[in-house]
């Protein structure tokens, strides 16, 4: 499986989106997941605030490893906002029961409020 790093505008990303009833276009850094040149699953994230990323989508089009992909995407998605310097990424979910929680609750985001879950990145400083 290869990523791909791209923006809102990639044509995938957009029928992606497309298919799970969503369109985004706020400016988004998007990562888009490849398996043998079909796109299996995607994930994006536009700036919250000075210090947060805010992960504004996640979506897969596989049953198979959704855990495994979903944790691929996340983390690669962390790396890319430490890289342009967040401290912090948010994530909020539409009500408790969303099947995602429980992935972000394993890479260590922690509820902020009713519906906003939040990690902070640790620094060395």
């Amino acid at each position: 499986m290869e990523i791909i790093v791209t923006d809102e505008r990639d044509e995938r990303f957009v029928e992606m989106c497309s298919s799970f009833g969503c369109k985004v276009d706020d400016p988004q850094v998007v990562l888009l997941l490849n398996n043998f040149g079909k796109i299996v699953g995607c994930a994006s994230f536009k700036v919250y605030d000075a210090d947060s990323a805010e992960i504004t989508t996640l979506f897969l089009n596989s049953y198979d490893n959704r855990e495994k992909i979903s944790y691929k995407l996340i983390r690669q998605l962390e790396k890319i906002a430490i890289d342009y310097e967040f401290k912090s990424v948010v994530v909020s979910f539409d009500s408790k029961e969303d099947i995602l929680i429980d992935v972000f609750k394993k890479l260590d985001y922690q509820f902020v409020d009713e519906l906003l879950m939040k990690k902070e990145f640790k620094t060395l400083i």
